[in-house]
């Protein structure tokens, strides 16, 4: 079948593959978006099967191709973009199709379409989309809310305490991906984690590691995280240096965990960081 948005270099043969999709860009507070699906790619050991087609899916004045100049010799020019990888999983698992690309910018409901036709291709038992949103919880908070299509992940979601969606407003391509899943009856869910306003400039390897055993449950495949776990027990270690040294984090935090105790927690996604206090890690931060 020949696409428009995408460009695959193989076929493999897989067993109902489920699809993964993180995206760059909006969307992708503290990296938890596009590192799950990274880590996910990089931990299944899984190859790279195709690509997206830049000029079918981005405005360039928008998302600027990337130029590398050196002394006056063009070296490489990399356009914004997103790339596919499989895996073949361990037997009665499901094998995997991890996209990770930047957000669309053009053709959202063309670029879901397709999606979907190549899952289909594929004989796929569902697609889940990953993001992640600012909120004011806590770094060790681990809250993920989620949007799906109907039932068939409805127990996974229940078992891991995932909060159901409660929205109206201006939508994401995930929520076009979950329509055009639905049209073609296919599983699908949105997967939302939480992060802490109060932080910029890290990726929350915490919140990744919770999102990345929320999606081998729900797709059905084994995962060593042991390297996740690591990652987020050393930046753990220095958050809670941080936050010993630095007054203003710490009062920042303080007010969080008083609203938690107080129940005033509600609403997740809508409250922001009211109060403008933020702390970008990478100034403080070993890394």
């Amino acid at each position: 079948m020949a696409y428009r948005t995408f460009k695959l270099e193989k076929i493999p043969t897989l067993a109902a593959p489920v699809f993964v999709i993180g995206f760059r860009g909006w969307g992708n507070a503290l990296d938890v978006s596009s590192g799950t699906a990274t880590y996910l790619a990089e931990a299944l050991q899984a190859e790279c099967i195709g690509h997206i087609d830049p000029d079918a899916c981005y405005r360039y004045d928008e998302s600027r191709p990337v130029v590398e100049i050196d002394t006056g010799q063009m070296k490489t020019i990399t356009p914004p973009g997103g790339k596919f990888f499989a895996i073949a999983t361990h037997p009665g698992e499901n094998d995997i199709v991890i996209l990770v690309a930047d957000e669309p910018s053009l053709n959202w409901y063309r670029f879901s379409w397709e999606l979907v036709d190549l899952a289909h291709q594929f004989g796929s038992a569902g697609m889940i989309t990953l993001g992640s949103m600012f909120d004011n919880v806590l770094h060790t908070d681990r809250i993920i809310s989620a949007v799906t299509t109907g039932s068939y992940f409805g127990g996974v979601v229940s078992r891991h305490r995932v909060i159901p969606i409660n929205y109206h407003g201006p939508s994401a391509v995930h929520t076009i991906i979950l329509e055009a899943c639905r049209n073609r009856a296919l599983a699908g869910a949105s997967l939302w984690g939480h992060c802490p306003a109060y932080l910029q400039g890290i990726t929350h390897h915490g919140l990744m590691l919770q999102m990345v055993r929320l999606v081998a449950d729900m797709a059905a495949f084994s995962l060593n995280t042991q390297a996740l776990e690591a990652r987020w027990e050393a930046l753990e270690i220095q958050i809670q240096k941080l936050m010993s040294d630095n007054p203003k984090l710490e009062e920042v935090i303080d007010q969080i965990r008083r609203k938690k105790r107080q129940g005033a927690m509600q609403n997740l996604g809508q409250n922001g960081n009211k109060q403008g206090k933020v702390i970008n890690l990478q100034d403080f931060l070993d890394t």
